[in-house]
């Protein structure tokens, strides 16, 4: 398979208003002046079945030329627009999916994905930016003006699986798990800046998108018990499943961001720890 398009996405309220700096009214922080990014995207595809295995081999490898693209930054799970056609770049990547019954009945599947994501600031952008606030931007990035840097969901690497079996010798039981994998995803560090007062600094923020955080990983298992309540239903017999699980089973620590200490120390910020959850289903 094969296709070939054009996407333009409207600005939403947050890219317009950008990242306002003081107190104004709305018609004063809404860039109106601002255009829909937009993305020429190539796409090849391929699907192989493999009968005797019950197997589906699906591959897809896409190239996204990007334009008009509004830049933002992640702090935390916040997301803060620039409010400006500042950028241009371009993402690549590979999806690769195993998928099937590797037990009669039940569905299993593999993922891996590998991406690439790069912009460039416009030259008016960089200006402008280094007029505002002389940071952010490497001396060699500044020098060269066609310095590449990393998107914020420039994530190299992507791994998941999702297998289930039954329990031996009753079918009312079934146990599945999940495995997640996540290379680390860019951020901008927080560098020491002026020192406003005896033993009192400011924060600035470091060269844009240049370290990244540890990877994701987590594993999670359950288990779920069929219930045949009735044979009458709705069409079809009234099941009742009940299914237990226990999310990063391993209590893996995941970091979504850094706090930074008055010695410019990273504390990371941890995603949930071990979890159990519960869910009732009813079908009739």
């Amino acid at each position: 398979t094969g296709a070939w398009g054009i996407y333009h996405q409207k600005p939403t309220y947050r890219e317009l208003r950008g990242d306002p700096e003081g107190i104004g009214s709305i018609e004063e922080t809404l860039n109106r002046d601002i255009q829909s990014q937009r993305s020429v995207q190539y796409v090849l595809g391929g699907e192989y079945f493999f009968p005797e295995q019950r197997l589906s081999l699906r591959a897809e490898a896409y190239y996204k030329d990007l334009d008009n693209l509004i830049s933002y930054t992640i702090e935390d799970v916040r997301v803060n627009y620039s409010g400006e056609n500042d950028t241009y770049g371009y993402t690549y990547g590979l999806d690769l999916q195993l998928r099937g019954e590797l037990v009669p009945g039940l569905e299993s599947w593999f993922n891996y994905s590998y991406l690439v994501s790069r912009e460039r600031f416009t030259d008016a952008a960089l200006e402008r930016y280094a007029a505002q606030a002389p940071t952010g931007f490497s001396d060699e990035f500044r020098k060269n003006r066609t310095g590449l840097l990393p998107r914020p969901a420039d994530q190299r690497h992507t791994f998941s699986a999702f297998v289930q079996d039954y329990v031996p010798g009753d079918k009312s039981w079934k146990v599945h798990m999940r495995l997640l994998y996540g290379s680390g995803l860019p951020y901008t560090p927080t560098n020491p800046g002026p020192e406003v007062a005896e033993g009192v600094q400011t924060r600035v923020p470091g060269d844009r998108m240049s370290e990244r955080l540890p990877a994701y990983r987590r594993v999670d298992v359950g288990a779920t018990k069929r219930i045949e309540v009735t044979e009458n239903g709705i069409g079809e017999p009234v099941r009742l499943e009940l299914t237990l699980e226990v999310l990063n089973m391993f209590d893996m620590d995941n970091t979504v961001d850094y706090s930074w200490t008055r010695g410019f120390e990273r504390v990371p910020k941890r995603l949930t720890p071990r979890t159990l959850n519960a869910r009732l289903r009813l079908t009739f």
